[in-house]
């Protein structure tokens, strides 16, 4: 047939819009990532199918709704009424090598876990894509099912130069006025058969699936954003304004976000004098949550100054999530302005307005940016978002979590020549951050029921210690030479309770408390990487080496000293019994991670840390609770891959107490150490 010469520039500008984040949202819709824009002249149509069937899988593992776009000729057999597409092997009117897109339609919108399905067809006789009727109404699902179709000419009918494709791609670039937040396939079609002539846009919505979040969507609505682009809202203010005025009435225009807030307060006094309907009442609410997300934006930038960051609104948010067992978005892109949107716009239902988890935050961000809590300001702000209630509570929370991370109790177990069990270990007794209290505990046994043993001692030590201070201990940092960190996991030992259950238990390596000339010689380097580390802005800042990286110790001791992996590191398998290996490690990096499971981590697992990774490593400590308990749930599921990692954690912290323990005369330098 002819050669259609705009098909991959309608392809992939259609893909464009579709993997935009702010529009289209959708994710690559074939395992590991893969891109799923699949073009080229020579795709046979056994491919096509078994790349779709693979798609319809992993849309069903992921519980997620299946976007499928077929762009290309089609063609209806004889009188039939079923699309077919042609691929490299295909010739007209022949079944045998085409695509049924109507079976594979059938077959993804049936799949048990996929939760609906999207098709836009762009070929001649696209009106014949659907499914039977009796395979949307039963099948294994028993017609629990959802499929939307945007269909670029009826059966029988041409599409030509890929109209439909190019057009969609533009009017969901540039969104839709007077539109929700959301396009759907009726108002897409509408839309389309204004531009596109002699061709029939067809559209089917077909929902089967009661319980089902919300209708299927093609793309978010541009125009929505454009209400308050440049002020102090954001896209879910935008969103929710926009689709609860266009209920009261649609010519209402959305009020703008910016400081002086005449525009919403007039809307909300307009509202005020209609009478009471289920319709206004969600248009306060809305206007409502837009005056409390920019009094409260514009209160936290007068307030913190200087001191606001994108690293200190992650971690403010990241305290408050992890504090409710959640786990916040995998968005990069945190600002005071995106965060304070979704707290207001996006809160549980026992919160009725957002005004409590608006509080807490800012009190958390207080707090993370060393303001005062008990600063007259942040009541004045509470006032003005009429929660002074909420900011009270708020303050409390904060108080009490900074009481609770006052005092920490150390133990060391650096007092073996060998790196063995040692026969003493040591404890000091921190408060804020200043050492008070110093001990040592004997190991009846230098093994590690003894070291174990004296542990405990040092934790009963240290609570005695915190009655009489009227203050909870909630941390413990334990520090071990680097066998015994491959060996040991001190938080699962305890004779009454685990003591990962009773604190938050965090492994460090001894050897920095005592160390030879030459890790003496790269501290600045460790201490620069764990600055690198700790403002990192998004994703996982680790290096990740599999058994290939470490076979040659000398190959891997040369990447080292020439500054290849300048992060944290962590190992993709479990390193034995290698206390060499870990201490070459050690001396490069302040974090080390390395699985304890059979199975290793290999890469398509690292992405459980990225969600994570601002609230390690309590977050790790958290993981192994839930494993303990056999705790499920969408936070426990979201950390269940962190369970399988080890970390030694030489935060600054460490870094600042180990400088405080050393002796002013340092050891020498041995042949054996070596040079690293």
């Amino acid at each position: 047939m002819t050669r259609l010469t705009r098909l991959e520039e309608a392809a992939t500008g259609l893909y464009a819009v579709l993997t935009d984040p702010s529009l289209g949202a959708c994710e690559p819709g074939l395992p590991s990532g893969r891109s799923a824009l699949v073009t080229g002249d020579g795709l046979a149509s056994a491919t096509v199918r078994e790349l779709v069937h693979e798609a319809i899988g992993y849309a069903a593992q992921r519980h997620a709704t299946l976007v499928l776009a077929v762009l290309g000729h089609g063609f209806a057999p004889g009188r039939t009424s079923t699309l077919h597409l042609m691929c490299a092997d295909s010739t007209e009117d022949l079944r045998h090598d085409s695509v049924n897109v109507s079976d594979l339609l059938a077959v993804a919108v049936d799949h048990p876990g996929v939760d609906g399905v999207l098709g836009l067809i762009d070929t001649c006789h696209a009106g014949g894509a659907p499914p039977p009727a009796e395979d949307l109404a039963g099948g294994a699902r028993g017609g629990r099912t959802r499929l939307g179709l945007l269909m670029a000419a009826s059966l029988g009918q041409s599409a030509v130069d890929l109209a439909f494709s190019r057009n969609l791609a533009e009017l969901l670039r540039a969104g839709r006025p007077g539109a929700g937040r959301t396009l759907r396939v009726n108002e897409v079609r509408d839309a389309l058969r204004t531009v596109i002539v002699g061709q029939n846009i067809t559209g089917l919505d077909y929902d089967g699936d009661g319980p089902a979040d919300g209708p299927l969507w093609i793309a978010r609505n541009a125009r929505v954003r454009e209400g308050l682009l440049g002020g102090l809202g954001g896209r879910l203010a935008a969103d929710e304004l926009t689709e609860a005025l266009a209920a009261v009435d649609p010519a209402w225009p959305v009020p703008d976000a910016t400081p002086d807030l005449r525009a919403a307060l007039a809307c909300r006094e307009r509202l005020l004098g209609l009478p009471s309907s289920p319709a206004r009442e969600r248009a306060l609410r809305a206007v409502d949550g837009l005056l409390i997300a920019v009094r409260t934006v514009e209160f936290v930038r007068g307030w913190i100054g200087g001191g606001l960051t994108t690293s200190r609104i992650r971690r403010a948010l990241h305290l408050m999530l992890a504090a409710e067992g959640r786990l916040p978005a995998d968005d990069a892109r945190l600002t005071d302005v995106t965060v304070i949107d979704e707290l207001a716009f996006n809160h549980p239902d026992t919160d009725r307005d957002g005004r409590r988890a608006v509080a807490r935050f800012v009190a958390l961000l207080g707090h993370v940016c060393g303001m005062d809590p008990g600063d007259p300001e942040l009541r004045s702000w509470g006032k003005r978002i009429e929660a002074p209630v909420e900011v009270n509570d708020a303050v409390e929370h904060v108080v009490r979590r900074t009481e609770g991370q006052r005092l920490g109790l150390v133990v060391s177990l650096h007092s073996s020549l060998t790196g063995d069990w040692p026969e003493v270990l040591d404890g000091w007794l921190l408060l804020d951050g200043t050492m008070i209290h110093h001990e040592q505990f004997p190991s009846g046994t230098a093994d590690r029921r003894g070291a174990e043993s004296a542990v405990e001692d040092a934790v009963l030590w240290a609570e005695e210690h915190a009655r009489t201070l009227d203050l909870p201990l909630k941390r413990l940092d334990l520090a071990a030479p680097s066998g015994l960190l491959l060996a040991w996991r001190p938080e699962e030992a305890g004779v009454a309770m685990l003591l990962g259950i009773r604190y938050e238990v965090r492994l460090h390596w001894s050897n920095r408390l005592t160390p030879d000339a030459v890790l003496r010689s790269i501290e600045p380097v460790v201490a620069e990487r764990w600055e690198s580390i700790a403002h990192c802005q998004a994703g996982t800042p680790v290096d990740w080496l599999a058994h290939e990286d470490l076979a040659d110790p000398h190959v891997l001791r040369g990447h080292l000293r020439n500054g290849r992996y300048t992060r944290g590191i962590g190992l993709t398998q479990h390193p034995g019994t290698d206390a060499r290996l870990m201490e070459m490690l050690l001396a490069y990096t302040p974090v080390l991670l390395w699985p304890h499971a059979p199975d290793g981590f290999p890469k398509e697992r690292h992405g459980c840390l990225d969600r994570s990774w601002w609230a390690m490593p309590g977050a790790l400590a958290r993981a192994y609770r839930d494993r303990w308990r056999g705790e499920g749930g969408a936070g426990a599921g979201a950390d269940a891959g962190l369970a399988d990692l080890r970390a030694v954690w030489d935060d600054e912290d460490w870094l600042r107490f180990c400088r405080f323990f050393r002796t002013s005369t340092p050891p020498a330098r041995t042949r054996d150490e070596g040079t690293p």
